[in-house]
């Protein structure tokens, strides 16, 4: 504790030690280390109960026994007059030293100790009021947090502390742990395994935030990157080539967001290895046709040969293949177990050459048929692995999902019932005569039919209101000739949101249109609004009164108006804008009944605006004008629809810089620089 006590007598000697320093606002703060001031104080309150002594007598007492080198009962003494006079920071301020300067027996007394003296630290802090006992707390505090490996906080009570008073003990301790701790490389990877590798280098905080060129503190070679990428506490180099090394150096003074840049160049020397030997699909799910080529394609990185294994999956483990979702991952080993001991029936097992181009993906397809000519109705699945490469058991194998079939699937559901649609796949023509069974969860059939001529067959509507185990999952076809589909039911139906054609919800037994002719009017003007009222077949409503309700920006209802049938279920109106009228976005809905949701909204603007009509041109005869001769500017307007914008008056101002000793005014002063009057 050498380096405490060193601490402490420098900060004494301070010039201006009496400062106050109450004015200040208080720079450092910690929730964790805050915590552990209250529960430090409440704990000593509970625990030490002084003898009558006054706090004065307790701090005599405490300088002695410290003196002599017996910082527990220094320790003891300090706590005893902070219990008497919690608000005197020097007390604390003390006990935290003398609490950091014990002798710990076990790295836990060690911890428990420096955790007390954070508390002690921080409530000294807390109570400063002179500028010596400020900075001496937040150094005596960032010391305890460095036991505790709080690193980040140790570093940022030193800099608070020198803040206060710059004190060359403090500043070369802050110095030492910002170089050790501070912002800095923790660690580098190359990720080799990707079609361009790239270099990722992790720091010990996040990086610089906003717009940060970050490519101008790396260079490759001695030359500037490819592409540079950075992301929360992560630089990533892109644009390497496998098989060849590097030098690249990350330059000082890259940022960070904790305030500190990179104090030193670090200079990294990367060698891109080969690409490990890899196999992989190209798909999750894949359908195969059972006519003509039939063939699977296996893409593999760096390798001559790969194993393979084929598993049938039939009916009865189908539905819970699909609720456990097992048709949408890759399997792991011991999920790979399972399949081979209880869901699944071993098909084929084999070897795949293929051709090796080194670091380069090459595709081979699987001939399903030629492996297994005979194919039984089923879902099968399809395990590669890299042969000589042994695969850990929790890690996932390159797993293909894939039926054979001429069977195309296609549901909807509805009020009525689940609708199925069979056709072929290889002449989508209507698949008559197709058995197809609606199975549940639970492995049950709850129902079979068989397609008509147009391949079509639907299940009632009490058939997929099931719940639990008996809850509709799949919908499985056989046409009796080796053709096998199937169609998950559990999952939602295609998302086209992001496509920008996701659709309107389903409406009600009304569904109205409401729109306006314009989208932004000013106050005063008219808003011309029009209603189109079908029902659910989206057929004209007509003869129903609707109700339309405009709001105003605040949420207040503005005007109620019923509107009646004007042919058609067609229904328009006219609201009159005050010239006083709110700004912002109105809203106006139709109801059938006022008092139940829209069948119908929109939306429009009213603001105070002006459109632009001209457009004006100016063109310098000159970069500079000169003070002396003088110069002119062109000036040509132009109205925005085209024609020339004559006989307009002119009125203009405008910002200058001059240069020498500046531009004289009429009224004698002098212009300077950007126009400002300087004499």
């Amino acid at each position: 504790m050498a380096v405490v006590q060193r601490l402490v007598a420098a900060l004494i000697l301070l010039a201006f030690a009496s400062l106050p320093a109450t004015a200040q606002t208080k720079s450092f703060s910690h929730p964790e280390v805050a915590g552990d001031a209250t529960r430090y104080e409440e704990w000593l309150r509970q625990n030490y109960k002084p003898d009558g002594r006054s706090a004065k007598i307790w701090r005599k007492q405490a300088e002695i026994a410290a003196t002599a080198g017996d910082h527990n009962a220094a320790a003891t003494a300090y706590a005893m007059s902070a219990v008497i006079e919690p608000k005197d920071a020097h007390s604390w301020q003390r006990l935290a030293e003398e609490l950091l300067a014990l002798p710990a027996t076990t790295d836990n007394d060690r911890f428990n100790t420096s955790v007390n003296a954070s508390g002690a630290a921080y409530n000294a802090y807390l109570r400063a009021t002179a500028a010596d006992i400020e900075a001496a707390s937040l150094a005596v505090l960032a010391e305890a947090l460095k036991v505790r490996s709080y690193w980040r906080p140790a570093i940022n009570a030193y800099k608070a502390s020198l803040a206060v008073a710059e004190v060359t003990t403090v500043r070369a301790a802050y110095d030492q742990l910002l170089a050790e701790q501070g912002f800095r490389i923790l660690d580098y990877t190359v990720d080799s395994d990707g079609v361009t590798p790239r270099l990722c280098i992790q720091f010990s905080e996040a990086l610089g935030k906003g717009q940060v060129d970050f490519s101008k503190f790396v260079s490759v070679d001695g030359k500037d990157p490819a592409a540079v990428t950075a992301r929360d506490q992560e630089l990533c180099v892109e644009g390497m080539t496998h098989g060849q090394r590097y030098q690249v150096a990350i330059r000082a003074g890259l940022p960070s967001a904790v305030e500190e840049t990179l104090a030193k160049t670090a200079d990294l020397a990367i060698y891109v290895r080969d690409r490990s030997p890899q196999v992989r699909f190209t798909g999750r799910n894949y359908v195969l046709p059972n006519k003509g080529q039939q063939g699977i394609p296996v893409v593999t990185v760096n390798t001559g040969q790969v194993g393979l294994e084929v598993y049938r999956i039939g009916d009865r483990g189908l539905a819970r293949a699909l609720t456990d979702g097992d048709l949408e991952a890759q399997l792991s080993g011991d999920q790979l177990e399972t399949l081979k001991t209880k869901t699944g029936a071993a098909v084929w097992k084999g070897q795949l050459p293929v051709r090796q181009a080194l670091n380069q993906e090459v595709t081979t397809a699987l001939a399903v048929s030629e492996v297994i000519p005979n194919l039984e109705p089923g879902v099968y699945v399809m395990i590669a692995e890299v042969k000589g490469k042994e695969a850990e058991y929790w890690s996932q194998r390159a797993t293909q999902w894939f039926i054979v079939s001429d069977l195309g699937l296609a549901a909807l559901s509805g009020d009525d019932g689940v609708h199925a649609f069979v056709r072929s796949l290889e002449t989508a023509l209507p698949v008559a005569g197709a058995e197809v069974k609606l199975v549940a969860r639970n492995s049950e059939v709850l129902a079979t039919a068989r397609t008509d001529a147009r391949g079509y067959v639907r299940f009632e509507a009490g058939l997929a209101r099931g719940e639990g185990g008996l809850a509709p999952a799949i919908l499985v076809a056989e046409n009796g000739n080796g053709d096998y589909a199937f169609l998950d039911l559990t999952t939602g139906a295609f998302d086209l949101s992001d496509r920008g054609v996701a659709g309107r919800d389903v409406p009600g037994p009304l569904d109205g249109y409401l729109y306006g002719d314009r989208g932004v009017y000013r106050p005063g003007e008219d808003v011309h609004l029009t209603a189109l009222l079908r029902d659910r077949s989206a057929k004209a409503a007509t003869g129903l009164p609707v109700t339309l309700i405009i709001s105003r920006p605040d949420g207040v209802e503005h005007v109620r108006i019923p509107l009646q049938d004007q042919g058609l279920g067609g229904r328009s109106t006219t609201i009159s804008l005050s010239t006083s009228a709110m700004t912002g976005t109105w809203r106006a809905s139709i109801h059938a009944d006022p008092e139940a949701a829209p069948i119908g909204e929109t939306s429009f603007l009213v603001e105070d605006y002006v459109p632009e009509r001209l457009d004006l041109v100016l063109t310098p005869a000159s970069a500079a004008i000169d003070a002396t001769t003088g110069g002119s500017i062109g000036a040509a307007g132009r109205y925005l629809y085209g024609p020339p914008a004559a006989d307009h008056a002119r009125r203009g101002g405008g910002v200058g810089e001059a240069s020498g000793q500046g531009v004289a005014g009429d009224d004698g002063d002098r212009l300077g620089r950007y126009g400002a009057a300087v004499g």
